[in-house]
C-alpha cells in the first residue's frame, strides 16, 4: 500500500505566533487516508531538514530521503511563506525549509501539501517552487493567499481521496469547505512530454501518472474558496 507522512507545528517557540489546530488537521488526514502510516512528527519533533535535500543549501543537513521523500504523500500543517515552510526549532538546521533546499520525488514522493500561508502565491511561483524542486514530484498543493488555522481540512481532503476524487479536485473542495471566499487555493504540478499528472488519484483509487522525473511543463492554478 501507498505510504503517508505528516509534520505539523503549533508551538513556534518565538519563531512565529503559536497556532492551535495543526495537530488535529494533519492527524485527521493521517488517520483517514487509506494507506501505510509512516511517520507523524509534531512541534519540536518536526524539523525543516526532513524536507531538504542532503548537501543542498546552508546548513546542508537535509534528510528528505529518510522522511518526506520516503513516502507517497506528505502533509505539512503550520506557518508558511512565499519562500519556505516554518518550524519551531532552529538548532537542528535553521527552522526554515526553503525552496532552494528541496528536491522532491527523486526517491518516492508524488504529492505534498503545504497547508500554510502563501507558499503558492502566483508571483514568482515557477522559479521558487518549480524547476529546481520537481524531480519526480507530481503536485504541490497549498494556498496562494493567507489561510486559516483549521482542524478538519486534512480529513476532508483524505475522505475525497478515498472516494476516488482526483488529487486536485479533492484539495480544491477541502479548501472551499474550510476557508472564506477571500482565500485562494492553489496547486503546482509537473508534466513530462506525454506524461500528464492532471488526473492523478490516490494510489488504488484511480489512475496515477508515472513520475515526471525531468519535467517539460509546470502547470499552476488557483481560485477563490
Amino acid at each position: 500500500m501507498a505510504s503517508i507522512g505528516i509534520e505539523w507545528v503549533n508551538e513556534y517557540n518565538g519563531n512565529a505566533s503559536d497556532l492551535s489546530n495543526n495537530d488535529d488537521n494533519a492527524r485527521r488526514f493521517y488517520n483517514t487516508l487509506h494507506g501505510v502510516k509512516q511517520f507523524d512528527y509534531g512541534n519540536n519533533s518536526a524539523w525543516d531538514r526532513d524536507f531538504e535535500q542532503s548537501g543542498k543549501g546552508s546548513p546542508s543537513s537535509g534528510t528528505d530521503t529518510t522522511y518526506i521523500d520516503n513516502v507517497d504523500i506528505a502533509f505539512f500543517s503550520g506557518h508558511g511563506w512565499r519562500d519556505y515552510l516554518l518550524f519551531g526549532r532552529n538548532d537542528l538546521d535553521n527552522g526554515k525549509a526553503r525552496h532552494t533546499e528541496m528536491e522532491l520525488g527523486d526517491k518516492d514522493l508524488e504529492w505534498i501539501v503545504f497547508d500554510g500561508c502563501q507558499a503558492l502565491e502566483y508571483n514568482g511561483v515557477f522559479p521558487r517552487w518549480g524547476w529546481g524542486l520537481f524531480k519526480g514530484l507530481h503536485y504541490i498543493l497549498g494556498f496562494a493567499t493567507i489561510c486559516y488555522d483549521k482542524k478538519n481540512r486534512g480529513e476532508k481532503f483524505a475522505k475525497r481521496l478515498n472516494d476516488s476524487w482526483t488529487v486536485r479536485e479533492a484539495w480544491i473542495k477541502a479548501c472551499i469547505e474550510t476557508e472564506p471566499a477571500a482565500t485562494k487555493w492553489a496547486y503546482l504540478r509537473a508534466n513530462e512530454g506525454s506524461i500528464s499528472t492532471y488526473n492523478d488519484h490516490w494510489h488504488g483509487k484511480g489512475s496515477v501518472s508515472i513520475d515526471p522525473d525531468n519535467p517539460t511543463l509546470l502547470a499552476y492554478a488557483n481560485g477563490s474558496c
